[in-house]
């Protein structure tokens, strides 16, 4: 089985939403993503709505998403906004995908600063400056079947972000 350290999925700020289709992100994973096209990737691979929104406008959604009120409320799947403690509005929020293991709250993610997608402990995560508070958490909850591809996501390591449904 594949492993997210076998395939490198550099850091790339020109492949977003607006300008890269989600389906390239898992038959080209070499050609990079920024963060926002990753967590949409994994969103729609795992079953679930998500249309051609930037970082700010998920934390507005309230079709698509639901908030989740506290980390510790926070399931597998959920999508994390993380910014600098300074942070004024929502434009330009670093997300990232909620992967809990047992007790650990992991951050997936796929950073400028780190240069390729990371799983990081949240804490981990949370010493880079420009990712030190939490902004905001939202649960995708438009589901649709036709969108899910299980076996995508445990061929470029995510699996334990997949579901089943």
């Amino acid at each position: 089985m594949t492993t997210l350290s076998e395939i490198l999925i550099p850091y790339r700020p020109d492949r977003n939403p607006d300008t890269t289709p989600v389906e390239e992100v898992f038959t080209n994973p070499e050609a990079g993503t920024n963060c926002e096209l990753l967590v949409h990737a994994i969103v729609s691979a795992r079953g679930f709505e998500l249309p051609q929104l930037r970082s700010s406008d998920i934390y507005e959604d309230a079709a698509y998403t639901s908030i989740v009120d506290d980390i510790s409320q926070a399931e597998t799947g959920d999508i994390i906004g993380l910014c600098p403690v300074d942070k004024k509005g929502f434009k330009g929020i670093h997300i990232g995908m909620v992967w809990v293991n047992g007790e650990n709250i992991n951050v997936v993610h796929n950073a400028r600063y780190e240069g390729s997608v990371k799983i990081q402990p949240i804490g981990e995560a949370m010493q880079y400056t420009k990712h030190a508070k939490i902004a905001w958490i939202k649960r995708p909850v438009k589901e649709n079947p036709t969108l899910l591809q299980t076996e995508a996501l445990k061929q470029l390591g995510f699996g334990y972000l997949a579901r089943d449904l």
